[in-house]
């Protein structure tokens, strides 16, 4: 029997629902979905930890490490809300604790007699067979297959008009810093450009001497969950390393904002736009498929000079 009762704990799975045309269907998201408006009345099943207010980088860090070295969830289902939908059908993630609700956060008696599905791809691929295992446990095998057919012919059509190689340093948090991993170094690769990290490797802290070895000749501001607006406030924090200004990317100033939270933190159909949105900053000649959702540095941003 098909569910007809899901609900979604993570942005990434919400939009996958939604492109697979089963809004009808979903009855409650996470706190963090914004995606799409049509489905922002449902009601929400899970909470975040973190204050919202914060947006100091080392901060922010500082708060997950304490969080996670003391057991404390950085994000909890609403356990009451779930037993009151009643869902048949629970989408969840087990990549990162620190992305969203992850399995070992719904108690027996909130998952009732729900199928419990968490997400866990690491690449490009592993976003598409995630997409597949939704439809195959909402029932709509072939709404799944149509909706991969698409999205990997948007792949292919980038892998067709790759970039000139270039050392491409994508960042995921600026302090500490780490690199951005899983499909984001898929999608350099796949666009033309070299990575620091490989396809599927989890994202990790570099050492900053690494990076100037490295001298990158992009660098693309991605923070996890943050806008635009963040990946600026992250960059205040790049440019005070040693050698900063004389990275290849900040000479040519070939440093990129982008709005890592809409295109690149989270698994789905989104991360496909990301995706597109890498070829066009690194040259491929694809047009620009998220106007407003990104811009290059300013040259003040750069060398911290109003």
């Amino acid at each position: 029997m098909q569910p007809d009762r899901i609900v979604s704990l993570l942005p990434g799975a919400t939009e996958i629902v939604s492109a697979l045309g089963l809004e009808d269907r979903l009855i409650g998201i996470s706190a963090e979905c914004d995606q799409p408006l049509s489905v922002m009345g449902r009601r929400r099943v899970s909470l975040a930890a973190l204050d919202p207010r914060e947006t100091d980088p080392a901060a922010i860090d500082r708060e997950v490490r304490d969080r996670l070295a003391s057991g404390r969830p950085l994000f909890q289902a609403d356990q009451a809300a779930l037993r009151e939908l009643d869902p048949d059908l629970i989408l969840s993630q087990s990549l990162c604790d620190v992305c969203a609700a992850t399995p070992g956060s719904l108690t027996a008696e909130a998952i009732g007699d729900a199928e419990v599905l968490a997400l866990d791809g690491r690449d490009l691929d592993g976003l598409l067979e995630d997409i597949r295992r939704v439809a195959r446990a909402a029932g709509v095998p072939d709404k799944g297959d149509a909706l991969i057919d698409g999205l990997d012919r948007r792949r292919q059509a980038v892998r067709r008009h790759k970039a000139p190689s270039r050392r491409v340093l994508t960042v995921e948090w600026p302090d500490p810093l780490f690199i951005g991993g899983h499909w984001i170094p898929d999608m350099v690769v796949t666009a033309g450009g070299e990575s620091l990290g490989g396809p599927g490797d989890h994202s990790v802290v570099v050492e900053w001497d690494t990076v100037r070895r490295f001298d990158p000749e992009v660098i693309i501001m991605l923070p996890c969950g943050q806008s635009v607006a963040g990946a600026a406030r992250g960059l205040a924090s790049m440019r005070s390393r040693p050698g900063w200004e004389n990275l290849a990317a900040v000479r040519t100033h070939a440093v990129y904002l982008v709005d890592g939270n809409r295109f690149f933190s989270r698994p789905g159909p989104a991360a496909f736009t990301g995706l597109e949105l890498m070829a066009h900053i690194l040259g491929t000649g694809q047009p620009n498929p998220a106007p407003g959702y990104w811009r290059q540095a300013r040259g003040e941003e750069l060398d911290g000079v109003a």
